[in-house]
């Protein structure tokens, strides 16, 4: 099989989920790439795409979204991933280009998660957006802070890898 592994990742975290998935595919070809570097008319010569982002506002990134609407054929079997600095995985992250896949018959057969520490927030940064919570906010998004201070770590990253093995072996 011929695969692209596309991502966006603004702080780096979802690039290496994206190595890490490229880490367990073995025997196929794959192309391994950064959304913006992806060439839209080439898409659909692929088998499956790994399509990747981080969560900006609830979405994946626009350069996604762009890329899937600029190519004028999509392949049809897609795998979603992305990560996040949520307490939950956003079920609907990938709404934006969900009709785009849909309207061109093709098929989404998983979706691997992970959470993410925003790299770009500084603690500063931290305080400031926490300034006008309550004590009992305040107290809960410290404790999301340290749920995903250092993630993607390694088991992430293994849980990546062993999440591609899985859908190759699928197919």
């Amino acid at each position: 099989m011929k695969i692209l592994i596309a991502y966006y990742s603004d702080t780096g975290n979802t690039e290496k989920v994206a190595k890490a998935i490229k880490e367990g595919i073995i025997g196929h070809e794959v192309n391994l790439s950064a959304v913006k570097k992806v060439d839209p008319l080439l898409l659909g010569s692929y088998d499956l795409v790994f399509l990747g982002s981080g969560i900006y506002a609830y979405a994946i990134h626009r350069k996604v979204s762009n890329l899937i609407n600029k190519a004028p054929k999509l392949p049809s079997t897609f795998v979603y991933f992305y990560t996040h600095e949520s307490p939950n995985p956003w079920p609907d992250a990938f709404k934006s280009i969900k009709k785009t896949i849909e309207q061109n018959h093709c098929e989404i057969i998983a979706e691997f998660e992970c959470c993410g520490e925003n790299l770009k927030m500084t603690d500063e940064n931290r305080q400031f957006a926490m300034r006008n919570l309550s004590f009992e906010e305040r107290i809960q998004w410290e404790k999301q802070y340290e749920l995903v201070r250092g993630h993607p770590n390694d088991e992430d990253l293994e849980n990546a890898k062993k999440f591609a093995q899985s859908i190759i072996n699928k197919l």
